[in-house]
């Protein structure tokens, strides 16, 4: 859950994941992605009137985040507001203050962050150092050494500041098995499952709107079906994604979510109902995709664990995992690292290592730096007393 504030030390007029508050104030919005807590304050009323009388302001995106926000009428007032930037094109931006003229040049990259559909990161550079804003990401070890505009010929391009996913930034989240790996666990479960018979079904329990397509589509392919959803709204726009998901509920793959509480019907364990169309009774199990479950045991497990008489865990992340987040820092090697999730994971990494202390500043007054290198934090590899019950990669 991000708690960034939404300014950054460097270039304070312009916002990032966050529009209430100070930011109420900026020259220019960004949007790494469409999770809520990306989101707050997009849509409220001191924004909305904003908007409205400004000629400059802009919410800058990639074009699938812009898809999926317009798809959501909340979010209409922003259409004729949002600029859709194409990946890995570095853009010219001018930051203007409406009331002196002031104006302020950045040149921002939209970068992959490999967290959900349409999620990037933002490479800004201007008169006070590069600095990248990470978003939520998944990158896998070399991913960074891959993206070749965080480079300047051969070298890695000089980094003063990233504004960090600490989401595992936490050594029982050491190693965490890639999607492949995960994708590979579910498929078999739901061959098995779905090869006794048309009436045995798979729900796969996902708690966000979106980000698990990753999940639909493959197990789509796979299985020669579409995955039965609520509703296709926020997909029309996206045919890679749309050809693989369905509203009519007669698939045996399901990842359909339950209404609101006051609608939910505690009889039907699959939100669409527990009986076929010809009134057989339903044979189902269910997939609830997590990562904090698994950081949460005290030994190791496999990637998909048995929790109930028909439930599963899969071992399935949006986030990069400690070593991966090392690995990315250690490639990168900025001044400062500022993180955007706090307090647990720098307060248990504290408490584990004995590392230089932090300068005497509340956490909650982001942002604080997390570590600063060439003298990281993270260690080679995890102490021996440190748990790491994660599922590891077989």
């Amino acid at each position: 859950m991000s708690s960034f504030a939404g300014r950054m030390k460097e270039y304070p007029n312009m916002s990032l994941d966050r529009f209430d508050r100070e930011n109420l104030h900026a020259r220019a919005y960004f949007l790494s992605h469409c999770h809520k807590d990306h989101m707050k304050g997009l849509k409220g009323p001191l924004l909305k009137r904003k908007l409205k009388f400004s000629l400059t302001v802009k919410l800058y995106c990639s074009f699938v985040t812009k898809e999926l926000l317009l798809s959501n009428p909340k979010y209409a007032f922003w259409e004729d507001h949002i600029v859709a930037l194409e990946l890995e094109s570095p853009t010219l931006i001018t930051l203007i203050d409406e009331a002196s003229g002031e104006r302020e040049e950045l040149v921002v990259t939209l970068l992959p962050a490999g967290h959900c559909p349409g999620s990037v990161m933002f490479l800004v550079e201007g008169a006070q150092g590069t600095v990248l804003y990470t978003g939520d990401f998944r990158l896998a070890k070399g991913d960074a050494s891959r993206i070749e505009l965080l480079h300047s010929g051969s070298r890695v391009k000089d980094i003063k500041s990233v504004y960090l996913d600490s989401t595992f930034y936490d050594p029982r989240f050491y190693q965490i098995p890639s999607r492949e790996t995960c994708l590979h666990a579910i498929r078999g479960l739901v061959q098995d499952w779905v090869s006794r018979s048309v009436y045995h079904t798979v729900w796969l329990n996902c708690k966000a709107a979106y980000g698990y397509e990753y999940l639909f589509t493959n197990l789509g392919d796979e299985f020669h079906t579409q995955i039965h959803v609520k509703s296709l709204d926020m997909f029309k726009k996206m045919p890679e994604i749309l050809s693989h998901v369905t509203t009519d509920r007669a698939t045996q793959i399901h990842a359909c979510r339950h209404p609101k509480d006051e609608e939910f019907v505690p009889a039907s364990r699959l939100p669409c109902g527990s009986s076929a169309s010809d009134g057989t009774p339903l044979n189902i199990i269910s997939i609830k995709p997590s990562t904090m479950w698994f950081g949460e045991r005290t030994q190791r497990t496999k990637v998909i664990v048995r929790t109930g008489a028909s439930s599963y865990r899969a071992c399935f992340s949006f986030h990069s995992s400690y070593s991966e987040i090392k690995d990315f820092l250690s490639y990168l090697q900025p001044i400062n690292i500022y993180p955007s999730v706090i307090p647990i994971v720098i307060l248990y990494t504290l408490n584990v290592f004995s590392t230089p202390q932090l300068p005497n500043t509340p956490f909650a007054n982001m942002p604080q730096p997390l570590i600063p290198l060439p003298q990281p934090l993270i260690p080679q590899s995890p102490t021996p007393n440190t748990p790491i019950p994660l599922c590891p990669n077989p």
